[in-house]
């Protein structure tokens, strides 16, 4: 069986609204077809700069993303550039900063 990621990412619900407004979700993780993992914010903690750690693994201070208003091309890898050089399949639902 091919292995497939999902990663859902929900911008500024806290985790502890996880369970309550998200059961349908909940259900996969005490099934066991899914994980829940808590996480801590990189600083700064705007949407934009989150965004940017989460898909390339460094920190603010290193992709250079600060804010929600900075705009360019990361240098870093992306997870859906490696994906991709390991004939990966890559797909994305997003809003705003990475769409």
């Amino acid at each position: 069986m091919t292995q497939k990621l999902l990663l859902i990412i929900l911008d500024g619900v806290p985790y502890r609204n996880w369970v309550r407004l998200f059961g349908n979700l909940e259900g996969w993780v005490e099934s066991g077809d899914a994980q829940r993992f808590k996480m801590s914010s990189v600083l700064p903690s705007t949407s934009a700069s989150c965004y940017a750690s989460i898909h390339t693994g460094v920190t603010p201070q290193v992709h250079g993303v600060t804010g929600n208003d900075t705009i360019f091309r990361l240098s870093q890898p992306d997870i859906f550039s490696q994906a991709r050089k390991s004939d990966q399949i890559t797909g994305a639902v997003t809003h705003s900063f990475w769409s």
